[in-house]
């Protein structure tokens, strides 16, 4: 099927299924023009897929993983700013089909001294509210930060509908929410589920869009993350539907170079497709060559029996 879906290129069909030659994954920090990529392509991803809920085509739950190195917590190339800038884009691109978004970043988790928020979100909250979003006076997006684009954490208090404030001004509503990175931790007995669960049943059919989620259970010393509820965390989990997926695959799970290639998908109704890297000939470049497509994610094993 990988081999169909490159002839189906080749002969002038959907260019976007094709990964963009000489990425260069392995080298980080990446270039600008290897970030923009994938910050258009998610944005675009996130915007056809609200546009499809918007239409009752898919559900308004949602999520996205987007893991190239610069992305990834467990490596020592991840970083905060390019999880933030690739957020300002696709907070960006919905602001300017007039919806509001807000942006949310879970706060401190646990009871007492036991407390903390995740390591990737450490300072996210503060940063994402100072970074540029070209939002003063006489800049490109004037007015879009507290206006279209407004900031929060994870919980029912923090989705804003309409109504009218005390002084009887009126109260915009948000259309859209994205989450970033909402997880659990280990040792600390509360979990992202309750607070999350709520968030989403509070927003109603408002589009809930999660960036690179972790909503599996995690250690904790009384249990409370392993035996209570913990079928009802699963299907909660799993009842958001991909929407774009990136993620490079490499030799093991614990060794992160080199690359062997990538498993994709672009778009809520498009295929998972998995492809190999491979460096052209004298030095040339590197091209991604699509080797797997499924409707379904494809299992490891399965991707590297076909890399042989």
């Amino acid at each position: 099927t990988g081999k169909l879906t490159q002839l189906a290129y080749q002969i002038g069909g959907d260019k976007s299924l094709i990964l963009k030659e000489n990425l260069y994954l392995n080298q980080v920090p990446h270039n600008r023009y290897v970030r923009q990529y994938f910050y258009d392509a998610a944005s675009q991803a996130v915007l056809d897929a609200v546009i499809a809920c918007s239409n009752g085509v898919i559900s308004n739950r949602m999520k996205m993983t987007v893991m190239f190195p610069e992305m990834n917590p467990q490596m020592d190339s991840y970083r905060i700013g390019t999880l933030l800038e690739i957020t300002r884009a696709m907070a960006i691109t919905l602001a300017e089909q007039n919806l509001r978004v807000r942006v949310c970043v879970q706060g401190s988790m646990g009871v007492g001294i036991f407390t903390g928020t995740p390591k990737q979100l450490s300072g996210a909250s503060t940063l994402l509210q100072r970074m540029d979003w070209q939002s003063n006076e006489g800049e490109q997006n004037e007015g879009m930060v507290g206006n279209y684009v407004n900031f929060g954490a994870v919980g029912k208090e923090h989705v804003v509908n309409s109504g009218v404030d005390r002084r009887g001004n009126k109260i915009e509503q948000d259309d859209v929410f994205i989450i970033l990175c909402p997880q659990s931790m280990v040792g600390i007995e509360s979990s992202i589920i309750g607070p999350l669960s709520e968030m989403v049943d509070a927003a109603g059919d408002r589009p809930v869009i999660l960036l690179n989620p972790d909503l599996v259970d995690k250690v904790s010393s009384q249990g409370q993350q392993s035996v209570r509820g913990r079928k009802e965390r699963i299907d909660f989990a799993e009842s958001f539907q991909t929407i774009f997926h990136f993620q490079n695959i490499y030799v093991s799970g614990t060794s992160y170079f080199p690359i062997l290639g990538a498993t994709t998908k672009t778009s809520f109704d498009q295929a998972w497709i998995s492809y190999q890297r491979r460096d052209r000939l004298n030095n040339e470049g590197e091209v991604y060559v699509p080797i797997l497509s499924s409707e379904d994610e494809p299992d490891g094993e399965v991707i590297l029996k076909e890399f042989e």
